[in-house]
């Protein structure tokens, strides 16, 4: 009885019979979005460095691309 009246009032037991303040499925769900969301932070760090390399090789390649459009030209570097 003394649950269902705390639980009433917005206090829960968790699994170390802790009063708590927020429902344990709330927390539950909290936690697994804050795993989520560090997965999502490191996609998006590898997704940058993926894309930083990719912006390094175009670079690589346009300066290839000019050099070789100047000696076809005739021109000197």
């Amino acid at each position: 009885i003394a649950k269902v009246i705390l639980n009433e009032a917005g206090l829960h037991f968790d699994e170390l019979n802790k009063l708590q303040v927020l429902d344990p499925e709330v927390t539950e769900q909290t936690i697994e979005l804050k795993e989520e969301y560090k997965d999502f932070v490191d996609k998006i760090g590898q997704f940058q460095k993926i894309f930083g390399d990719l912006i390094g090789l175009a670079d690589q390649l346009t300066k290839g691309a000019e050099n070789e459009k100047m000696k076809a030209t005739g021109s000197n570097l």
